[in-house]
């Protein structure tokens, strides 16, 4: 099997760049040699060496004053710019000899999941490795609330949307209160629990809404159990290692 690419996915402010580089760390101590690729134009700091940088081609406060963008029209025609030199990134990434490639994602998660630029680097990534993504919910927004419904949701469109197996992880347990590791036999389960809260709770439109939505959910949603990690304890990360690599096995439910 070619060499395991792992892309952190989840939106803004959900921990992705700093897990990268915590597991990261996590596999070199173990004695593998790591390829760390940053795709976000944006990022002014990286706790890591990047092998592949997207800001040695573009940057986004460049672009801002360049071009006269706002920041957030800034890193959409970063992206843009990035995916024009198609080339140039597969060249990169096809030259990646470590053991695992660990992609840094943008901030903002639709660029990448919903954007046909943001699609297209994924798929430089498909071609040039074997990957699998991992969809950050933010802990610390609750895990039964509408919060937890819309970034599971988010998880199972990233899935479906980028054509990868997809492996939803319970980020910032240090800032939560819960312990690293598994929280939960059945990310399944945690679907169901998230629905009876919300049919408890009703009120609202949004509430009756994403309700209906976990159904789809629990349809389309790969089956594991649901994971805590810690970027900054370390809690969890070795619970990362092995879902990672159990996706490509073939005992089916990763339960």
């Amino acid at each position: 099997m070619p060499k395991l690419s792992v892309l952190f996915l989840g939106p803004a402010g959900s921990g992705k760049t700093l897990l990268t580089w915590a597991f990261g760390r996590w596999l070199e101590n173990l004695g593998f040699a790591v390829d760390y690729v940053n795709l976000d134009p944006a990022v002014e700091f990286l706790p890591y060496g990047p092998s592949f940088d997207a800001r040695s081609i573009v940057r986004t406060r460049e672009v801002m004053v360049r071009e006269g963008l706002g920041p957030n029209a800034a890193i959409v025609r970063a992206v843009d710019i990035l995916a024009e030199r198609y080339g140039e990134v597969y060249e990169a990434l096809s030259k990646l000899k470590g053991d695992y490639v660990l992609v840094d994602t943008p901030g903002q998660m639709e660029i990448v999941v919903f954007r046909p630029s943001g699609l297209k680097l994924v798929e430089l990534v498909k071609k040039a490795s074997t990957p699998v993504g991992v969809f950050l919910l933010d802990s610390t927004l609750g895990r039964y609330e509408a919060e937890a419904a819309v970034s599971v949701l988010l998880a199972t469109v990233a899935q479906l949307r980028l054509e990868i197996p997809v492996v939803p992880v319970l980020s910032k347990a240090d800032a939560s209160g819960i312990s690293g590791g598994i929280v939960s036999s059945s990310i399944h389960l945690e679907v169901e629990e998230i629905a009876s809260n919300l049919s408890k709770s009703g009120t609202g439109v949004l509430s009756e809404m994403l309700f209906e939505t976990m159904n789809l959910v629990r349809k389309y949603l790969r089956a594991g159990r649901l994971i805590a990690v810690s970027s900054v304890r370390g809690d969890g990360i070795d619970e990362l290692y092995k879902i990672l690599h159990e996706v490509f096995c073939a005992c089916g439910d990763l339960t």
